[in-house]
């Protein structure tokens, strides 16, 4: 196995680096409005993802980005097989990226902020989508996902919706996913939803200033 050590590094940074460590600017002081109780109580109730909300978070897009180097470099550029050596070690090279990349979720999914809380790394795993099943699978499942998240009720089923997506346009779609790719890019998709049913704590999406959790 050929391992790539300076781009390691900088991969394993960019998908195992927390969230909620990407935090731009320092605390703001907003003025009471009128009509904030009654917005956010209505808000605590809805669980479904809203995209305007979704895509007008800077952190988001953060997320959505490094996860698509960080896949990629895990996938293509991190390991190789040496010319040499035995053919099970492409299966060990694609155990270790399952490895790396399910750690990087987890990450992602636990939050320590006063107590521990489950989030669900949505844009996070939308990017990873882009460097394990192929771009044009990816796109066509990020846009499905987003139409047919009109009527999802909530983030978990957001997630598994998004993991067959996966798995339909990785396989469909030439030259695209192998059929272990494609089941990796699934199982990526719902651990979060495995890992609160596990741990028997709920998954949680956090508001626009990560004051207030929604339970899924």
């Amino acid at each position: 196995m050929i391992v790539n050590y300076w781009l390691l590094p900088i991969a394993l940074l960019l998908l195992w680096l927390p969230r909620q460590w990407l935090r731009f600017g320092g605390k703001v002081i907003s003025l009471p409005r009128p009509s904030r109780q009654s917005r956010d109580d209505h808000d605590t109730r809805d669980v479904s993802l809203k995209y305007r909300e979704e895509f007008s978070k800077p952190r988001n897009w953060v997320d959505f980005l490094r996860a698509i180097a960080g896949s990629l470099a895990i996938s293509y550029a991190c390991f190789e097989r040496a010319p040499e050596a035995v053919k099970s070690v492409s299966t060990e090279i694609f155990i270790l990226q399952c490895v790396l990349l399910f750690v990087a979720v987890v990450i992602q999914t636990v939050r320590f902020e006063g107590k521990v809380t489950l989030s669900a790394p949505v844009f996070f795993i939308l990017g990873l989508s882009f460097g394990i099943i192929g771009w044009k699978a990816a796109l066509f499942a990020c846009v499905a996902i987003w139409v047919i998240n009109l009527v999802l009720p909530s983030v978990a089923i957001f997630l598994f919706v998004f993991a067959g997506l996966q798995v339909c346009f990785g396989l469909i779609l030439p030259q695209q996913a192998t059929t272990r790719s494609a089941l990796l890019a699934a199982a990526l998709a719902i651990t979060p939803v495995l890992f609160s049913a596990i741990t028997k704590r709920r998954l949680v999406r956090l508001n626009k200033k990560g004051r207030q959790s929604r339970r899924a």
